[in-house]
């Protein structure tokens, strides 16, 4: 009995040893399980030129879904193509083939299961076809920026109805005020060809093919021009920093990587031209980064973008130097995922100068298939352009793009009154969209991830910098 004592001093650490060594094996039952992830229900389709569009509520257990599809139905896990897994509750598969049923299930997945499939949805992409006054009918997010004597921006939210009368929801702008002035849009009228217009403002506009994005100008009594910009909101799109601003990290991809084209109006108007990406901790690091008056790159991590679940996108300080001049407080990203549109104030001058910047995102999912080429720029296209200056212009019209990147006008206007065509033009495209034109070495520019705008910046002749936005047709 005398050694009772060390017989227990023996056995209980050994078995507080092998308590240990079962913990850190796959089977142990101290481990934490997040349990079965639940079967996903109420997926959704929605078909689009080229693309489908799914939508679904967010399943028990879940910390990521994946996508299966196949042309022809009883889509399994097995037998499916696999799109890819997101951690948002919504997803856009683009590089369809028209006129092609396609369909759809999802799983809801976690680190210890994948779910069962849910419901199977099917769509069919398609051109579009006739606009009607229905597609204006929703709710729309807007940016707009004022170039000449009145120069600043406004930015807020609006709903019309479907005879095209706009109520506004939200507004301020850089003055403070938070009531939209009397030439701001009130009445949108949609024609078949998807051209917009409202009587009372001035504004003409396009509206992209997917119904989801308008750009447009407008020039009321000719002092102030506006570059305005909608993006429609979507019931059930639901925003996440994981899933639509971080990065992927090494085994994904890496960072989230963007482009961006920038117009300023007020004093030292200019555009501005970055790309570069987020990372895991949102924080932004730039590859590039030019404007006319040759700025200072900001720092790597000096500036940490958020997103609120309605798709609200801020900016902040993340206190690396160099900082920005300018952060992004405020803007909203596309119901697709791939653009954000935002609106600032730069205060770093002896005068405020006001912006407006167009993020789109080069890679949307974890190690993204989509590349650009030179063929995708095909196409027509509708454009607006704003010439930001003491004495700005407005222009539109119509551009046609060959396979080869060649570029030529059938329609132009300004707000001068001037209808000659400029000359043509030839871009090139890098595998991430990004545009160039060999004889215009202040051209800069993007085409958005669904291969439907494009979004330029250049210095003109005069010295004075232009921003367009081209939507195709």
């Amino acid at each position: 009995m005398k050694c009772l004592w060390r017989q227990y001093v023996t056995v209980f650490p050994a078995m507080f040893l092998c308590l240990m060594l079962a913990a850190c094996s796959g089977d142990s039952p101290w481990r934490y399980s997040p349990g079965a992830a639940e079967q996903p229900v109420g997926l959704a389709a929605t078909a689009e030129n080229g693309q489908i569009s799914l939508t679904w509520p967010a399943a028990a257990n879940a910390s990521a879904y994946t996508i299966y599809y196949a042309t022809s139905p009883g889509v399994s896990k097995s037998n499916g193509n696999k799109a890819a897994t997101v951690v948002s509750t919504s997803y856009i598969q683009s590089g369809l083939t028209n006129n092609t049923t396609y369909y759809f299930v999802i799983t809801a997945v976690n680190s210890g299961s994948e779910s069962a499939e849910s419901n199977e949805v099917s769509a069919v992409p398609a051109l579009s076809g006739a606009f009607v006054q229905g597609d204006l009918e929703g709710a729309w997010n807007f940016n707009i920026l004022v170039s000449g004597a009145g120069a600043g921006w406004m930015r807020g939210k609006c709903v019309v109805d479907s005879a095209g009368a706009v109520t506004f929801s939200s507004f301020r702008n850089s003055a403070g005020e938070t009531v939209p002035p009397a030439d701001l849009f009130r009445s949108l009228f949609l024609n078949t060809t998807g051209e917009i217009h409202d009587a009372n403002s001035g504004l003409q506009g396009i509206m992209a093919t997917n119904r989801k994005f308008i750009v447009a100008n407008a020039a009321p009594g000719g002092t102030n021009h506006k570059l305005v910009i909608l993006q429609k909101q979507i019931p059930g799109v639901i925003f996440t920093n994981a899933g639509d601003i971080q990065g992927f990290g090494s085994s994904g991809g890496g960072g989230r990587r963007f482009v961006y084209n920038q117009i300023s109006s007020g004093p030292g108007e200019e555009w501005e031209f970055a790309a570069g990406q987020m990372g895991r901790d949102q924080k932004v690091q730039y590859s590039a980064f030019t404007a006319p008056s040759n700025p200072v790159k900001p720092a790597d991590k000096a500036s940490i973008i958020n997103i609120s679940e309605d798709g609200m996108v801020t900016e902040s300080l993340a206190g690396a130097l160099p900082q920005p001049t300018v952060v992004i407080d405020s803007g909203v990203m596309s119901a697709d995922k791939s653009v954000i549109i935002g609106t600032a104030t730069d205060t770093s001058g002896a005068r405020p100068r006001y912006i407006l910047r167009i993020y789109q995102l080069v890679n949307t999912i974890a190690s993204d298939p989509n590349t650009f080429s030179p063929a995708d720029l095909e196409g027509t296209y509708g454009f607006h352009l704003l010439k930001s200056s003491s004495t700005p212009l407005t222009a539109s019209g119509t551009i046609t793009i060959n396979a080869s990147g060649a570029a030529g006008y059938s329609s132009f206007a300004d707000s001068d009154g001037n209808v000659l065509l400029p000359a043509g033009f030839n871009l090139a495209v890098n595998a991430d969209g990004s545009l160039s034109n060999a004889a215009d070495p202040t051209f800069f520019g993007k085409l958005s991830y669904f291969k439907e705008m494009l979004v330029m910046s250049n210095t003109d002749t005069s010295g004075v910098s232009s921003l367009s936005i081209a939507l195709k047709r």
